[in-house]
């Protein structure tokens, strides 16, 4: 069985550019949780540039990948829908001036039985907890990241520079086939970057050590973030296998 909960969260910030989808269920604010057996497709996308019509480019993706829900997914269909996402995007921005400059980040997980699939686009993140440590799954799409892999330090403010997002033309994911890694008691998690942005590996493992519903770790995960001062809007994805 599958233990999932979602909560989006507008944060301080006047709009939401943030959109989530557990399975076919849109998720714009709030929370939701469900479980479901040993097949789901999870998706958190962070719409770049709130005054651009971020949450739009956001809501198209999220759409496009709530259609999945039910279908037996291979990497192959993920990188053809994340290329329909694309061209959605790109063909929305055309509406006018205003809409040119809208685009989204996208962090995915398809889970079926013992096997997932990550992917990711930008830098919303995909974490696995297997107690008592969390790893990254997924690899930012960022400026900082691609200093790091040339061995130079970052400097400050390349964090927040996203280099691969859905509505350019460089919308290739990065995917990880996690055959056979899936394991009980596994709980992985998707966030937005107003989620990891504040908060450490520690922070992470400490809340999701605890003996709690997934919907109040995913409650517990935001409200540390918001309690760290987090800027932006945050949006979180918890699924556990049980």
């Amino acid at each position: 069985m599958l233990e999932i909960a979602c909560k989006v969260d507008t944060g301080i910030k006047p709009k939401n550019d943030d959109r989530a989808a557990v399975n076919s269920t849109l998720v714009s604010k709030d929370s939701y949780a469900e479980i479901t057996e040993k097949t789901c497709l999870l998706v958190v996308c962070d719409g770049v540039g709130g005054e651009a019509y971020g949450n739009e480019a956001a809501e198209i993706v999220t759409k496009i990948f709530s259609s999945l829900s039910g279908v037996a997914l291979t990497v192959d269909i993920i990188k053809e829908h994340i290329a329909k996402a694309n061209e959605a995007v790109i063909a929305a921005q055309k509406v006018d001036i205003e809409h040119s400059k809208m685009t989204t980040t996208i962090a995915g997980l398809y889970i079926n039985g013992d096997d997932f699939i990550a992917f990711n686009v930008g830098d919303s993140r995909i974490y696995r907890y297997r107690s008592p440590y969390i790893s990254q799954i997924s690899k930012d799409h960022s400026l900082k990241q691609e200093m790091m892999d040339l061995g130079v330090t970052p400097q400050p403010g390349q964090e927040s520079v996203v280099t691969h997002y859905i509505g350019g033309t460089r919308a290739v994911p990065e995917i990880v086939d996690g055959v056979g890694r899936v394991f009980e008691n596994d709980i992985y998690v998707l966030c937005s970057d107003g989620v990891w942005g504040v908060l450490s590996d520690e922070d992470f493992e400490n809340i999701l050590s605890k003996e709690c519903k997934a919907e109040e770790l995913c409650k517990a995960i935001i409200d540390l973030a918001l309690q760290k001062g987090s800027k932006d809007n945050l949006s979180a994805i918890i699924a556990r296998r049980t």
